[in-house]
């Protein structure tokens, strides 16, 4: 039996994965039902393996024919602070917690690549790492600085992901050389005024109307300071502050994200933020204190790892179906690893594009029945990663 019969063997017991795994979604570094589901199902395999980073699962598989090449393959497990809003079947059963950026479906093709990878251990000749990694989400303090410095992770030689993707149709993927996800930065504004009553605002200084004046400004940076043609994005998505509708409050809190793929841009953010807040207090008399937080660099491709990833997909997905998909503006901590890596994108859109609601949405969901395309082309494509590897060592 070919990898191919293997896993379409495998369909009933992938939907069923995916859905409990979406139906128990846990948030970054509390994934501690999902390392024991996790845990359970290796151990079914007789896959060896260690906890890792609190709430993370290292798992290692190597055939009586293995070399010393180790291939580690990654898989992000948190969910987000998001209520559901759509009404699947396997809908979360955790309040204000959601699988809605596909992990679930990461989780799943991680285990069936194990399943599929231990029956055919014999023929396999490097060995091979599965890393489930929690906290991706949590951008200022992720899972991928812990995991990366792990010995099991720095030994490995390669490292290979994916992420399923709602806008790519399914059965379709995406493989860039370079540049794929930008860097994903946080910012915290604090603003102090003057607090009072809301019928005497001349007797305040107004933390509302100095956010508001600081949002505002904001949006000039990327339009007027930044090359038209240079990918970037400074969005404010908390804006925080008073308690109820005749007292002007004392404190504001604002919060956003910058994103790029320039370094010089990037290391610019902090004093641009700076220079604004303090143009603000000028001109409001209220303090405007920046917080900067250093999140994901930039998501690049290493070229041979591309190379190999793309001789792979040629032998699975049609060629029109293989893909330069558009740079993503969205983050992605396995960037922080520093083995060689690829990332590839794994369509999981439905065929009605209406329904293929982004990454983060409250009614994310992939198209149930490409999940078993998606799923059969992904371990597919592993294997014919480790195959081709294994072949080409100098690639």
């Amino acid at each position: 039996m070919d990898v191919k019969e293997r896993v379409a063997a495998l369909q009933p017991e992938l939907v069923r994965l995916r859905r409990h795994f979406h139906e128990k979604p846990e948030r970054s570094w509390e994934e501690f039902q999902t390392q024991k589901a996790i845990e359970s199902y290796l151990d079914a395999l007789g896959i060896p393996y260690v906890e890792s980073c609190k709430s993370g699962v290292i798992a290692t598989l190597k055939g009586p024919h293995a070399s010393d090449r180790i291939i580690g393959i990654r898989a992000d497990i948190d969910a987000l602070p998001i209520t559901e809003l759509g009404d699947p079947a396997y809908k979360s059963q955790n309040p204000g917690t959601m699988h809605a950026c596909g992990h679930d479906t990461h989780i799943t093709i991680l285990l069936g690549a194990a399943k599929v990878l231990a029956a055919m251990k014999d023929q396999l000749t490097v060995t091979v790492r599965f890393l489930f990694q929690p906290a991706e989400e949590e951008i200022a303090n992720s899972g991928a600085a812990y995991m990366k410095e792990e010995p099991l992770v720095k030994e490995c030689d390669r490292l290979i992901a994916l992420h399923i993707w709602s806008k790519i149709p399914a059965g379709w993927a995406s493989l860039r050389y370079g540049p794929v996800m930008s860097a994903a930065d946080t910012f915290d504004v604090t603003v102090e005024g003057r607090g009072g009553h809301g019928a005497l605002p001349h007797q305040t200084v107004d933390p509302i109307v100095a956010g508001a004046e600081f949002v505002t400004a904001l949006q000039t940076v990327v339009s007027r300071e930044v090359n038209p043609l240079e990918p970037a994005v400074l969005s404010i998505t908390q804006f925080q502050g008073g308690t109820t509708s005749n007292v002007i409050p004392g404190e504001a809190h604002l919060a956003g994200t910058a994103r790029t793929f320039s370094k010089e841009l990037r290391d610019a953010y902090p004093g641009i933020l700076e220079r604004v807040a303090q143009g603000v207090s000028t001109a409001t008399r209220a303090k405007l204190r920046t917080v900067y937080h250093f999140g994901p660099p930039p998501m690049i491709n290493d070229k041979a790892c591309v190379d190999t990833g793309r001789k792979a997909c040629a032998k699975v997905f049609a060629p029109d179906k293989l893909v330069d998909w558009e740079l993503q503006m969205g983050g992605e901590d396995f960037a922080k690893y520093s083995n060689p890596k690829c990332l590839l994108l794994l369509g999981g859109g439905f065929a009605d594009e209406d329904r293929r609601y982004p990454q983060h949405s409250p009614y994310f969901d992939i198209d149930e029945k490409a999940l078993g395309l998606v799923q059969k082309r992904g371990y597919a494509c592993s294997y014919q990663n480790l195959t081709l590897w294994a072949e080409n060592p100098a690639e």
